[in-house]
This record gives C-alpha cells, structure tokens and sequence, in this order.
C-alpha cells in the first residue's frame, strides 16, 4: 500500500484479494488529499479485517468511530468526497471528528518502495535479468539486514546503513568468500538508486545514502594472456569458442548488454565493421575488423541459423559462464579469469604495441578518454620513458 504520482497524478496502489490494484485520483493538491485519505483508509481497514472502502466514499482527513455489535472498530468515515467542509450531522449515527492524515512519505515501508522501483524499472526498458537479479538480492540479502517493513523515513545512514555496508563487507552466503570492495559498491549503488527513486517520486523526505563515501575498488588484475585464451579455446564447446572470437575482436562486453545483443544486421561487410549499442552509455560505437576476423564473420553468418550472430543450436544465449569456465579448468589455467578479460585483452594488446590511446577508448565505447588512461594507461609501452626522453639538461655537457 502507498500513495505515488504517475505523469503527475496521484495514485494509490494497495492488494486486494491477493491482487495489486492502482486508483488514481488526479492532478493537482486535492487529487493528492484524496490519495492519502484512501490510503490510510485502506490502511485502516486492512487492520481491522474490514473490505477496502469504495474510493468515491471516503472524505478527506475525516476520521470516525463504527460502532458493532460487540466490538468498536476505528475506520476512515465512509462520507461523499468534498464532506470536509460539511456539518458533522449528515454523519450521523457515526461519531466524527477531524483528525489529520500522517502525509504517506511518513508511512512507506522500504519494502513498498523497493516494489515500487522495480516497476519502474519495467517501464523504463530495463532488461528482465537486471530486474529479476535486483530482485533476488533485495528477497535474500537487503531484506534481510533492512527490514522489509521498516519505515523509509525512519531509516538513518548511522542506524541502517552504516550496518548494511559492514555487513556486505563481510563473507557472502553464496559464495563463502569475502566480498570484493567493487560487490560491496554495486550493492550500495542499488540501494542510493531505490532512495533516489523515491525522493523523485516524493515518497520520502531525504536519501539515507547521502552520508556514504564511495570505496575506492583495486583494480582487478589480468593475469591470463592471449596464448592462454587459446589454450582455453582449445577445450571450449563450438559456441563458446565463438563468443570468446568475437568478444576478443570487438572488444565487447560480455553478456547480454553487448555481446548476446549483436545481431548479423549490425555487420557491414562492405565496409568491414561491426555496429555495437552499449546500453550502459545509452550510445553505439562502430569497430573496424581484420579482414581475417571479417572472413569468419562471412563463415559464421552462411552457418548460422538465427539473426543472432552468437546461438547455440539456432537460439540466442543469455549465459555462457559455466561453460566457459569448465573449459578453463580443463585447460588447466590456475589464476582467476572471466570472459570480461577478453575485452581488458582487446585494450591492453593494441595500446601495448603502439594504439592511440583516443582511438582505444573509443572503440572501447568508453564516455571519457580519462576513463580509459586511469585504467589502460600502464599498458602504453615506453610511454612514460619517451615523456622523460624529451627532457633537456639543466646542466652542461
């Protein structure tokens, strides 16, 4: 149950008989009186075990007493809308009396707003993996150490998040390891996004986030190079190897977001280059290949049996990691590596024999040139010794 605005209007979302139900009540300040009026009426009734009141017949912050048989049972007075301003004898035989109604972002439960979010994250295209893993995390883990019924503006970040962040610096249940610094700030990104949500939406007074200061995260080490994703290649099914070609040549990122995403309209064989959207920058990029990649890509494209450039058996696919990495274990590689290493691979391979560090970050479909030398730069071969080199002497010769 919550009061929310959708395109302005105010709405009430509430379950009744085991389905969501949304009532909208309009635009403007009264629309908004009358959303939180049936919202606590609701609310209300909910308590008391009574059938949720029809919409029409609630009036505005008018609170009242209904007496039974055997019991009193407080319930929003059932009363024409617009009876603020009437005399309290047509309420009769009810015994009325004006009592405020709390404003709902009083009320929100972290839960409700956690819901809430998730639609709209429906609504705004993201994928159903993403929403579906949110999900997850929020039932097993946030949850849990939140409260799903805990008010929102009674949340503080020494109270609640203080406690959440150490505990997700702690050993994962999934995995029983520790988890990384960057796990620990993807959670708390997640949970600053649900906060922000609802103070847009107006369903709470301040962001329990605000007083978190963002770890900084080590970067990850590659410790695999090109002679070892041969050998991995070696050992992989037909269609991983596949994916792992691609991804190394176009500098994907694996996964849904690019990589499963591309389709064989996205090629241009004319001009040899692949057309790729990157829904994390909301941007496309285009990439040149080899001519020896784009004869595979002819090869690929005459076998193929869907739009997708990578399939498994004429499907799309959505996952490959438990494939990929039983073929690292047979390939007997000992040191941690991901399919996103093949796209560090792409970048660090082209800047350590001479690339341009612009035209890299580029085809990287990174939003700065910054974003790529803070990562990349080491990797540029005898740079730091060419800068030195241009140096003259103070002294002479």
């Amino acid at each position: 149950m919550g009061v929310y605005q959708r395109d302005e209007r105010w709405m009430v979302y509430f379950h009744e008989n085991g389905k969501r139900k949304d009532k909208s009540f309009g635009r403007g300040d009264e629309a908004r009186l009358r959303a939180e009026a049936f919202d606590f009426a609701v609310r209300q009734a909910k308590e008391k075990g009574m059938p949720v009141h029809d919409p029409a017949m609630v009036a505005i912050g008018v609170q009242g007493v209904v007496q039974g048989p055997s019991v009193t049972q407080v319930a929003t007075m059932v009363a024409p809308v617009g009876a603020v301003e009437a005399s309290a004898a047509p309420l009769a035989p009810y015994a009325a009396s004006v009592a405020p109604v709390a404003a709902p972002t009083t009320r929100i439960t972290f839960g409700q707003l956690a819901t809430m979010y998730l639609d709209h994250l429906r609504v705004s295209g993201r994928t159903e993996k993403h929403i579906y893993s949110l999900d997850k995390l929020l039932k097993n883990v946030f949850f849990d150490i939140l409260g799903r019924d805990t008010l929102v503006d009674g949340m503080t970040y020494l109270k609640d998040i203080v406690p959440f962040i150490k505990q997700m610096q702690g050993v994962s249940t999934k995995t029983k390891k520790p988890r990384s610094q960057s796990s620990v700030n993807r959670y708390c990104d997640y949970l600053d996004a649900i906060f922000h949500f609802g103070i847009e939406m107006e369903l709470m007074q301040k962001n329990q986030m605000k007083g978190r200061k963002k770890a900084k995260e080590h970067p990850r080490d590659v410790q695999v190079n090109v002679d070892d994703l041969r050998r991995i290649m070696d050992y992989a099914e037909p269609h991983i190897r596949w994916a792992m070609e691609v991804c190394f040549n176009l500098g994907t990122r694996p996964g849904p977001s690019e990589l499963f995403a591309l389709r064989w309209e996205h090629v241009d064989f004319e001009k040899s280059t692949v057309r790729i959207y990157a829904t994390k920058t909301k941007s496309f990029r285009t990439v040149p290949v080899t001519p020896a990649f784009l004869e595979r890509l002819r090869e690929m494209r005459d076998k193929s049996q869907s739009s997708y450039i990578i399939e498994y058996r004429g499907k799309p696919v959505t996952t490959i990691r438990k494939s990929f990495n039983t073929a690292c274990d047979l390939a007997g590689i000992k040191v941690p590596v991901r399919m996103y290493d093949l796209r560090h691979l792409f970048a660090t391979t082209m800047l350590s024999n001479g690339a341009d560090l612009a035209a890299v970050s580029k085809l990287m479909g990174h939003s700065t040139v910054k974003m790529t030398a803070d990562v990349y730069y080491h990797y540029l071969e005898g740079e730091k010794e060419k800068a030195v080199g241009k140096l003259p002497s103070l002294v002479g010769v």
